[in-house]
């Protein structure tokens, strides 16, 4: 049997993935957890630890990005398979660049997370229209350069963008208008000969920018105009 371990903090949700699970043949569920240091806890307590970790992202206690760095740190080839409502670029990204080897939405058909599973245990990589194959080959990519062209609005612009904020949130925080963002955004790709907002996440990754925290964003917003502000 393959031995799976889950954590997700809705309890109804969670019994409805374990009851799909244990109707795949070879899956068996051997820890249920409600936050990420009770699955951490119960991986340490269990005599066979899981072949594949499968977790949610929003959790209290210990969400998902904290908890995948701790077993990526502590069971380096323990598979993880995320399973969330959270389908923005950035927590994508964070949580492939952390050591997920799949992401899916929990809208997915149990199908698909039997799909997910199959191919996380047999070739530890299981790809998507939320995560390409080239993702992963991104995600190990040497460390980039600064590059000399990049701009103070640039870098501000690049710490909004490692955020869950739209591009409208955005130009509401830097108080600039939308039309502005996207020439910020424009003018990024052709510097840095990207075409994707994961791409300019990586990038900012790379060169060592720290996203701004969203719980210290300023929810008073000034209002903006509809012209660009140069």
């Amino acid at each position: 049997m393959i031995n799976i371990a889950i954590a997700d903090d809705h309890t109804l949700i969670r019994k409805g993935i374990v009851e799909i699970i244990s109707s795949f043949k070879q899956y068996n569920v051997i820890i249920e957890a409600g936050n990420g240091a009770e699955l951490l806890n119960g991986i340490n307590e269990s005599e066979t630890p899981p072949d594949i970790c499968i977790l949610d992202i929003s959790m209290p206690v210990m969400n998902g990005y904290e908890t995948l760095k701790i077993i990526k740190r502590t069971w380096p080839d323990m598979k993880v398979l995320v399973l969330t409502m959270f389908n923005n670029e950035f927590s994508i990204l964070k949580m492939v660049l952390g050591g997920a080897r799949g992401y899916l939405l929990k809208d997915c058909t149990p199908n698909e997370l039997e799909l997910a599973l199959n191919n996380l245990y047999h070739y530890n990589l299981h790809h998507s229209e939320l995560v390409p194959e080239d993702m992963f080959a991104e995600g190990k990519r040497k460390r980039l350069e600064p590059h000399q062209k990049i701009t103070d609005k640039d870098l501000i612009f690049l710490k909004y963008c490692c955020t869950e904020l739209h591009y409208r949130e955005i130009a509401e925080h830097m108080e600039v208008s939308v039309r502005t963002i996207h020439t910020y955004r424009d003018n990024l790709f052709d510097k840095l000969g990207l075409k994707t907002r994961i791409g300019l996440v990586m990038y900012a990754t790379s060169i060592g920018v720290i996203p701004i925290e969203q719980h210290k964003i300023p929810k008073k917003i000034k209002p903006v105009d509809d012209q660009p502000d140069e």
